[in-house]
């Protein structure tokens, strides 16, 4: 299925200093009438700074937000 998957890569800094590089997935799948969204995300911590959990609760945070903004972008 064409169009489904956006693939993304990042690093994050503070004061100039990397502290963490992601490569990531995000895949769209149908699903009955919805749409099934598969979130995939690989992380490498190179200062002791960052942690897993903190990027977990980050995109968590951001996922509960996505579904409220589409179903607004949907009804406009």
């Amino acid at each position: 299925m064409p169009e489904r998957r956006i693939v993304f890569a990042f690093t994050m800094a503070i004061e100039g200093k990397i502290m963490s590089a992601s490569l990531g997935t995000v895949e769209f799948e149908p699903d009955g009438k919805g749409t099934r969204l598969i979130v995939t995300e690989r992380d490498a911590f190179l200062d002791g700074i960052d942690k897993s959990g903190t990027r977990k609760n980050g995109v968590g945070g951001l996922l509960v937000k996505l579904g409220p903004y589409l179903e607004h972008a949907q009804a406009a």
